[in-house]
């Protein structure tokens, strides 16, 4: 077996299969004097780029290397390592592709720093985006950028970013509280066939003024009383549904008081959405 000192040695070595058994060494010092060989490859250089062990100052030379400046695969690599300086990160973004920013955005090796940077680059750049891009994305991006892209959307790609593996709950619930969130969001959500069934989610569209009155009303007949309760003494509830909310506590004989400056007169035909509410 080798000595430490007769690998160093041999980092200038012309042959090509010993410089690879320098670039596999496990040795930091080996691989930083293996990679000024003048026969460094770009593969040699992207394989010390993804080594786990390869050292902050190594990263910061490979990404200076001027023999690998039209190296994409060396980039990209960098931007990948952990490692990888902040200041040298920073400066490859520009040049990589939009997947591959996509992809950046739900690694969790990549410092969460970067990734937030990568997030606010590509946010601003959703609305000059082809639409089959968009889509694409929905698949290769962070929540944060599906969540963008839903609030950005039409119809085809809304329905895209539900479909979307990252898409929970929780993220859904935020975009449906959200003041600013468009009535065809809303309306996307309250149809689909999967979310439409989640509870958490009926209890917020009920109380979203976006929502299809007929949706409503076949939510509010899932919700459990004491959420129903609550919906009827929220203040930012739609006027329009706290009368169908009384309806149902009064069918389920809970006693309920109405506020004496209102009087419910429920249209019977709930189809049409509308509820005449005189004050």
């Amino acid at each position: 077996m080798l000595s430490h000192d007769d690998k160093v040695k041999l980092t200038h070595t012309d042959d090509s299969e010993e410089l690879w058994k320098l670039v596999r060494d496990s040795s930091p010092d080996v691989s930083l004097r293996a990679s000024i060989n003048k026969n460094l490859t770009e593969d040699m250089a992207v394989f010390l780029a993804k080594k786990k062990n390869t050292s902050s100052e190594l990263l910061e030379i490979l990404a200076a290397d001027g023999r690998f400046k039209g190296s994409y695969k060396l980039k990209l690599t960098l931007c990948k390592n952990p490692k990888t300086p902040l200041k040298v990160v920073l400066s490859l973004l520009k040049f990589l592709r939009i997947f591959d920013l996509g992809d950046l955005t739900k690694n969790q090796n990549i410092p969460i720093n970067i990734r937030q940077k990568v997030e606010y680059s590509l946010i601003e750049k959703i609305a000059s985006l082809p639409s089959g891009v968009k889509v694409a994305m929905t698949k290769r991006a962070s929540p944060n950028i599906i969540i963008a892209l839903l609030e950005k959307g039409d119809r085809n790609l809304i329905c895209s970013c539900l479909e979307s593996p990252l898409m929970t709950e929780d993220y859904l619930c935020t975009v449906i509280n959200k003041p600013g969130s468009s009535p065809l969001v809303i309306k996307t959500i309250a149809e689909h066939a999967r979310w439409s069934l989640r509870y958490r989610i009926r209890y917020a569209l009920a109380r979203n003024y976006h929502t299809p009155m007929i949706l409503v009303t076949k939510f509010i007949n899932t919700l459990r009383t004491a959420d129903l309760r609550e919906l009827y003494s929220d203040r930012s509830l739609p006027s329009s549904t706290r009368p169908y909310i009384f309806n149902e506590l009064v069918l389920r004989d809970e006693s309920v008081e109405i506020p004496q400056e209102e009087r419910y007169n429920l249209s019977e035909d709930e189809d049409s959405g509308f509820t005449d509410t005189e004050i």
